[in-house]
């Protein structure tokens, strides 16, 4: 008879064991879960940051091309920045 309890005594231990990992695991699975979630929003913004300094690049590479008076260049600058506020309006329609 003391064997049968011995191995229920076992078995006992050895699911408070299991249990144990569980929870653990559990718990870890949950942190990992929200840095994924704060890696996912960094990376989101990083892609819109890198979005808008492409955009900047490009328009100051139109503003060097242009060989105009600074008149002209301002004008092409104002012109450049409603296209930019434009297609990102559109960008964050597609977006929602």
């Amino acid at each position: 008879m003391s064997t049968a309890i011995d191995q229920i005594q076992r078995i006992q231990d050895q699911v408070h064991t299991l249990i144990e990992r569980y929870r653990l695991a559990i718990s870890e699975l949950e942190e990992k879960s929200l840095q994924v979630e704060n890696l996912s929003r960094e990376l989101t913004l990083q892609k819109q940051k890198g979005s808008t300094m492409q955009s900047e690049i490009e328009q100051l590479r139109l503003l060097m091309a242009f060989n105009g008076t600074q008149a002209e260049r301002q004008a092409l600058k104002s012109q450049l920045n409603e296209w930019v506020r434009e297609i990102n309006k559109c960008l964050a329609q597609l977006n929602a």
